[in-house]
């Protein structure tokens, strides 16, 4: 749905799953920051980090006003905090009301884009800063977690990646289709 029709500033909903040190924090994190505040009110929501990981906010002694932090968004599959944070994301989306949910990481984007679809947000992107579709976990898992990658592509209206390989790599896993990717390096 093309949002030109909008008379007000555009409300985008980044979810990530950690801030721990690396690209995709930086990204989030500085698209969140940057987007030009005449035009879109961003806000990003993330997740905890392990306790053997750092901040990166921490880090840079930065911090970020337009933050909501859910301690139940976390990196590893946890049943019940995965459930408390999938509802969580529902209640933050229908109160902001975002145009567009912006997710980062795999269990972000899984937990976000359910959230989205749920709540019927009108614009869906996911950024892939990487992937875990083989020779990462067992194959049964791979399996699993493909088929998941391949339902929620189907619910995303633009599935960005940060390199031509990654995008090469998720089609020919059968994720998404060629017209839904944008490779941003």
């Amino acid at each position: 749905m093309p949002l030109a029709h909008i008379n007000q500033r555009i409300r985008v909903l980044r979810v990530i799953a950690r801030l721990n040190i690396g690209g995709p924090a930086i990204h989030a994190t500085l698209l969140t920051e940057r987007l030009d505040p005449t035009r879109y009110d961003s806000q990003l929501v993330s997740g905890k980090e392990d306790p053997q990981e750092g901040n990166y906010l921490t880090l840079s002694d930065r911090s970020l006003s337009k933050l909501s932090v859910i301690p139940e968004l976390r990196r590893e599959i946890q049943g019940w905090s995965d459930l408390k944070a999938l509802f969580r994301l529902i209640v933050l989306m229908r109160e902001f009301r975002p145009h567009i949910v912006h997710t980062h990481t795999a269990k972000a984007g899984t937990l976000g884009r359910l959230a989205a679809r749920l709540v019927r947000i009108p614009i869906v992107v996911h950024t892939y800063h990487g992937h875990v579709l083989h020779s990462y976990f067992s194959p049964i898992k791979t399996k699993l977690f493909l088929s998941i990658e391949r339902r929620l592509a189907r619910w995303t209206d633009r599935l960005l990646t940060v390199s031509e390989q990654v995008r090469s790599d998720l089609l020919a896993s059968g994720v998404g289709r060629p017209e839904r990717f944008t490779v941003m390096p």
